[in-house]
């Protein structure tokens, strides 16, 4: 696969562990993808301020684009 100079992130929501997004991290960079960033975790649901921070994390990925 040609994933070379393609940019990657990773986010989500977790209830224990949180360790998906991590994870997730390490797969993409191991198949070649250029990270943006260590990616975003919120615990369970996310309140207003969340929220925000999830649109901000777009915000920097649209950026890299």
């Amino acid at each position: 696969m040609k994933l070379k100079n393609k940019k990657a992130a990773a986010f989500g929501s977790y209830g224990w562990s949180g360790e998906g997004v991590k994870l997730l991290t390490g797969l993409l960079e191991g198949c070649g993808f250029e990270l943006i960033n260590d990616g975003i975790r919120i615990q369970w649901v996310p309140d207003q301020a969340a929220i925000e921070h999830c649109r901000e994390y777009g915000r920097e990925i649209a950026k890299a684009l």
